[in-house]
């Protein structure tokens, strides 16, 4: 074999070996389509259907065709005519506690305001502990709740306390579950109803006796 035969063989043999050590870069196709990071969104479930997502919903079981508030709830004021009043007003506490949060003040002071202008309106507050509370001994803390409401309107707003009545249950009556917090915190709740005599009870005695003594 000539020199220049040689030196033909093993050019073409060099070459083949630096094509298999190439690094080939693929361009995606034009026509494929290219997904990155797409988010997967879950809808928000809704169980009472009253247009607030349950994650935001303070009242998760709202009747059908009922009004309600930002927070899924019916308007705690209900004025039917000049004279007729009647409303509720729903409150939620942080476990293991009376203290209301700052956030329902406002709702709070409407109602005194209200009382105090209004002498013949009166007031039932139904305070609730969750199973978990129960669990923990804290059965006098549906009272206390019950308590802080009605010292609440007393103080600031120098309501007769025969106007308030006041009842403290314990986890008897759940309206969610407590297997998890985000429902619980539904049952740490209190309930006041409020409505005019004149025109709605004939009877009213406070449940606590002639005592107004401050809790």
């Amino acid at each position: 074999m000539t020199n220049r035969n040689y030196r033909n063989l093993l050019l073409l043999a060099l070459s083949i070996t630096l094509a298999g050590c190439q690094t080939i870069e693929i361009v995606p196709s034009k026509t494929t389509p290219q997904y990155e990071n797409i988010r997967t969104m879950q809808a928000d479930s809704d169980l009472d259907g009253d247009g607030v997502s349950d994650k935001l919903d303070y009242c998760p079981n709202t009747p059908p065709n009922v009004m309600i508030d930002e927070n899924g709830c019916p308007p705690s004021l209900e004025i039917t005519d000049k004279n007729f009043i009647k409303g509720e007003v729903r409150v939620y506490y942080d476990e293991n506690s009376s203290e209301i949060d700052s956030k329902y003040f406002e709702e709070l002071d409407r109602v005194g305001a209200l009382m105090q202008k209004r002498l013949d309106i009166v007031i039932v507050i139904e305070a609730h502990i969750s199973a978990r509370e129960e669990k923990r001994g804290y059965q006098t803390l549906a009272n206390n709740r019950a308590e802080r409401f009605k010292n609440f309107l007393i103080s600031k707003y120098r309501v007769n306390c025969n106007r308030i009545k006041t009842y403290g249950y314990g986890a008897e009556q759940p309206v969610a579950s407590s297997d998890i917090e985000e429902t619980d915190r539904y049952n740490r709740r209190l309930y006041a109803v409020f409505i005019d005599t004149k025109n709605n009870v004939e009877n009213f005695n406070n449940s606590n006796g002639e005592s107004c003594q401050l809790f």
